[in-house]
């Protein structure tokens, strides 16, 4: 097909050599290869250049893109769009892939291609698709799972979730720009999606692969069954989360995320009930870690106040109580 949109990707990549070379041979195995990929290392790993070397030597098109410092998932996908937005068309489309994360088919990407042209046909303000997704509630400042009941078709989402094999098409990417590099870490997919239907563009998840990427993994015992995965959803929302550097990240973002987009009040219900609230209820049920996520908290919401973005605290930090 001469018309056939170009495909390209952008690979988030640190100091995973082993992943990375698996996740290169998955796209080297695809039915439908990239037009182009571009490898952004964070962690300037030559193991990495090497193996991107290998994808070059067997035909395909990559760049291996040394930042020279972390940039976090945010910085590294907003590098490598913008050095692919000059190559491509508005209807071309940039696939973002995380080095741990390899495509799960080898039909991945040709199916992906072939959800995305039919959508923008049948909806032209299409400006991504995926294979699996959320919507984010407003209110309460949560994710809103989607049940299985609703996976089939084209299911309409806000946001596409990171292995959910997010495409983005160009001319959405042009209006609305590439993803948030201060954000660093966390919630930089929820950013973008919301930000991509502020712009006045519809996301969409193709339901019929998400389905059958979830049955082959529950039938692998990759997943748990859906009340299982229900049950465990419920629980994890009472229990006090380990205070590590992800929550600081997502903490603070999340509080962006909501007052950018006109949510001042869910923010600041999110920063009293999750970040003070919450931790203080548990001070009787388990000190020690109540009192380290009330710190690690605390930090996140005066870093929020403060505009403090980027990366302010080192991947690996751990709150002590």
């Amino acid at each position: 097909m001469s018309d056939r949109p170009k495909l390209f990707g952008v690979m988030a990549t640190f100091r995973r050599p082993d992943w990375l070379a698996e996740s290169l041979d998955r796209l080297a195995r695809q039915t439908r290869r990239l037009d182009d990929l571009v490898v952004v290392d964070n962690g300037s790993d030559e193991k990495a250049a090497a193996l991107v070397a290998e994808y070059v030597g067997k035909g395909l098109a990559a760049t291996y893109v040394d930042p020279g410092d972390n940039l976090g998932p945010a910085g590294a996908f907003a590098l490598g769009m913008e050095r692919l937005l000059p190559k491509a068309g508005p209807d071309d489309w940039i696939f973002l892939f995380d080095d741990d994360d390899p495509p799960f088919y080898d039909d991945a990407v040709e199916n992906a291609e072939r959800f995305a042209v039919r959508m923008v046909e049948q909806d032209p303000a299409t400006g991504a698709v995926g294979i699996s997704g959320g919507r984010f509630d407003f209110r309460t400042g949560r994710v809103v799972r989607i049940g299985d009941a609703e996976i089939t078709g084209a299911v309409p989402i806000d946001h596409i979730t990171g292995p959910g094999l997010p495409a983005y098409r160009i001319a959405a990417i042009r209006k609305a720009g590439v993803f948030r590099k201060e954000l660093f870490f966390g919630f930089e997919e929820l950013e973008f999606g919301l930000r991509l239907v502020r712009s006045g563009f519809t996301l969409y998840a193709d339901g019929d692969q998400w389905a059958r990427r979830k049955a082959d993994k529950r039938a692998r015992g990759l997943l748990p069954p859906e009340e299982v995965s229900v049950a465990r959803h419920r629980k994890k929302s009472i229990k006090v989360s380990d205070p590590g550097w992800r929550r600081y990240y997502s903490l603070r973002n999340l509080l962006l995320i909501l007052r950018e987009s006109g949510h001042p009040g869910t923010a600041v219900r999110v920063a009293l009930g999750r970040g003070i609230l919450k931790p203080l209820v548990n001070l009787v049920i388990s000190p020690r870690l109540a009192w380290a996520n009330l710190r690690l908290n605390l930090t996140a919401i005066r870093d929020h106040l403060a505009g403090r973005m980027g990366r302010t605290v080192e991947p690996g930090t751990v709150w002590d109580g």
